[in-house]
């Protein structure tokens, strides 16, 4: 029986949560965003320092897949809804993600039963200073989508989107 790697996805996905809310209420009077909007608040170091670390181990877990094959698998999967309450696929923001100069994009998966759900887009992120930035200008829609605190570029290697 494989409990174990069940029970890290959802003890990731508890920490990420808590990380969200805890940084949330500390950065909203200390770090806002680059335009200096005190009402948008950002992750600070330590926070986005925590989600690379979680990230490195969730590209260790056993239940991640590359998002193309993904994709060939679930062509009509939903990360969520958007303004107008309806379904957004994963597709086009893939798309989008790869256009703006994303090195790779994973999904991390748990298996219930005979299916498989996403539960997280992972996203390594590109050296280049231009890509970093497209990628980044797309941080604040996705955040908002997961419900989780925007980030900005503090020189991390990766981009996490949760999903319920």
């Amino acid at each position: 029986m494989q409990t174990k790697p069940h029970q890290l996805k959802i003890a990731a996905g508890l920490l990420a949560l808590l990380l969200a809310i805890g940084c949330s209420k500390q950065s909203s009077g200390e770090d806002s965003s680059e335009s200096g909007d005190d009402e948008s608040p950002v992750a600070g170091k330590k926070m986005t320092s925590d989600i690379d670390k979680m990230c490195e181990e969730i590209l260790q877990s056993s239940e991640i897949m590359e998002v193309s094959e993904w994709l060939k698998r679930y062509p009509q999967s939903s990360i969520g809804k958007n303004e107008e309450g309806r379904e957004m696929l994963l597709s086009p923001v893939v798309t989008r993600l790869r256009e703006a100069g994303a090195k790779r994009i994973v999904i991390d998966y748990a298996k219930i039963g005979q299916g498989e759900f996403l539960v997280a887009l992972l996203v390594v992120l590109p050296s280049d200073k231009s890509s970093r930035q497209r990628l980044f200008a797309m941080d604040p829609m996705l955040s908002q989508l997961c419900d989780q605190t925007p980030v900005i570029d503090r020189g991390q290697k990766y981009l996490h989107y949760s999903f319920d």
